[in-house]
């Protein structure tokens, strides 16, 4: 999860505007090391908030969870 904080906040650093969720996981061909990074990277997300980084958006149930630093 350290990890996931890590690469999470700095690449967030780089997103200007609205950026979907799974643009910051680990490029992979392996589903379960995918599904672990999703599952992880979303927990970042949640911590960064948190902690006032950054702003999460889901239009509705289901749809693409977006990220974007923090105004």
């Amino acid at each position: 999860l350290d990890e996931a904080i890590d690469r999470v906040g700095k690449m967030i650093g780089m997103a200007i505007d609205w950026t979907r969720l799974e643009t910051f996981l680990p490029v992979t061909d392996d589903l379960q090391l995918r599904r672990s990074a999703l599952a992880s990277s979303f927990l970042a997300a949640l911590e960064l908030a948190r902690r006032g980084r950054l702003d999460i958006a889901q239009d509705a149930p289901f749809a693409p969870i977006r990220l974007k630093v923090a105004a």
